[in-house]
């Protein structure tokens, strides 16, 4: 009898590739040898009683389990695996109970469901050992699966001829028997029952011992492989999980350098680089604000602040409460001249982050650019308490003691900046201007410094 082979699947996950499996099955096992669904039943058949047969006559039983396999569900939103009445369970119950060979077939990436995940009568199906399919590698993966069912169907195919042996050989006993009865005469057709019996009892005695052994070791076998299907599938699951882990970790290394290149690009004032390189950031992770809001301040550093604000209110799509992202967007609204808008959004950012102090310097650049001189210098003194190693917070709060006329703390916070920032050329060039207000003849040596770093120092 030639061995057959079921297709489960479930159309509303894996039609496509149930039909491919199915021609390409047909190639090797012949079509007579296949049964895939409903199609292949005769018409006016009880359909019930028709898939209970070929489940039954089937050698290997493939579930083809799709990427949505788990979650179809029917008309009232309920997961069809939990109807009691869905016919893709009820195939596999039946093959699983039934001992027959079961082989999942994981479609496309999709994964071997844990056993919660399953109903009572499936929960045996996370022991099978399932093999891989996908589109992209169809007649690779498909000739592997052939060969697995190749493997299955020889050791039928070798059982059945070890049976058929068995029995011609006892046929031809038989028949040697019967007919060295038939020359014997009739001693043993007139023998008593008694004479024939107790031997024909300690036969049967002799072979239950063997029988009850057979059936041991064959439950034992079928445990053993069990067991090393789910470890496998464990092994596999494990496995998977680390390199998924790896890959994300290589791509967040990637977009923590960009990033870091890209500040050292603003700080060169290579603002088109440093953009250029969070670009690069953002398509690696487009679901993180970080380089999106650090693009956005590279485009206010060029003083283009159109653009930094569709940068930042991309930002705060992806993540609402995030303070320098308002922070930003404050000195976007101040570049466009929109203060109210400005001092809104940054009195928000140190509401959402108190301890963030570019929020509190942004504020007082704001404040400084409307006059309020008491407001920006608080704002200034709050960012530095911060933040004690920025010189452009002492550059900035420098300008505003010199705006109110306290030219020593002026003085002494522009030191103050060059020391942290030797390069920063408005320090000298503001110190210049504090020094020459109060007649000091060094403040040329600063003028140099700060033409030399090739920034304009014009003293009225």
């Amino acid at each position: 009898m030639a061995a057959k082979i079921f297709i489960n699947y479930r159309r509303d996950d894996s039609t496509g590739t149930a039909g491919r499996l199915h021609d390409r099955l047909a190639q090797s096992f012949g079509r007579k040898n296949l049964f895939m669904d409903v199609d292949h039943i005769p018409p006016g058949v009880d359909f019930i009683n028709h898939l209970n047969a070929q489940v039954a006559g089937c050698d290997v039983f493939l579930v083809i389990i799709g990427p949505t396999w788990l979650e179809v569900s029917n008309e009232k939103g309920e997961r069809r695996l939990d109807d009691p009445g869905d016919f893709v369970a009820i195939e596999i119950a039946t093959a699983l109970a039934r001992n027959i060979r079961v082989i999942p077939v994981l479609v496309d990436g999709a994964r071997m469901p844990m056993a919660s995940e399953l109903p009572e009568s499936l929960k045996p199906l996370v022991r099978r050992q399932a093999i891989d399919v996908r589109n992209t590698h169809f007649g690779r993966d498909a000739e592997a699966l052939i060969e697995k069912i190749g493997e299955k169907l020889s050791d039928n195919c070798a059982t059945l001829s070890r049976w058929r042996v068995g029995a011609m050989a006892g046929a031809i006993a038989a028949l040697l028997i019967a007919g060295w009865i038939a020359l014997s005469g009739i001693v043993l057709l007139t023998s008593t029952p008694s004479t024939v019996q107790p031997d024909t009892r300690r036969e049967a005695e002799r072979e239950r011992p063997v029988a009850d052994e057979t059936e041991q070791d064959r439950k034992a076998k079928a445990e053993s492989e069990e067991r090393r299907n789910s470890e496998e599938a464990e092994r596999r699951r494990l496995a998977e999980e680390e390199e998924h882990k790896r890959a994300e970790e290589e791509v967040q290394a990637r977009y923590r350098a960009l990033v870091n290149q890209a500040e050292a690009d603003v700080k060169a004032r290579n603002y088109d680089k440093a953009i250029a390189n969070l670009s690069q950031a953002i398509d690696l992770d487009p679901k993180r604000a970080l380089a999106v809001n650090k693009r956005a301040g590279a485009y206010l550093k060029k003083g283009d602040n159109e653009r930094a604000l569709v940068d930042i209110n991309d930002a705060l799509r992806l993540d609402p409460n995030y303070a320098p992202a308002f922070s930003n967007r404050g000195l976007a609204y101040r570049g466009l001249g929109d203060t109210d808008r400005a001092l809104a959004d940054l009195n928000h950012a140190i509401r959402l982050d108190p301890d963030y102090a570019p929020a509190f310097y942004n504020r007082g650049l704001v404040y400084r650019s409307i006059g309020d001189r008491d407001r920006a210098l608080a704002s200034f003194n709050e960012a530095i308490r911060l933040d004690p190693n920025s010189a452009s917070f002492f550059n900035d709060r420098g300008l505003a003691y010199m705006n109110r006329g306290y030219i020593e703390r002026a003085i002494a916070d522009f030191d103050q900046a060059i020391r942290l920032n030797p390069t920063l050329a408005r320090a000298f060039c503001n110190r210049a201007m504090a020094k020459l207000s109060i007649k000091d003849a060094s403040s040329r040596a600063d003028i140099a410094k700060a033409r030399q770093l090739s920034v304009p120092c014009t003293i009225p």
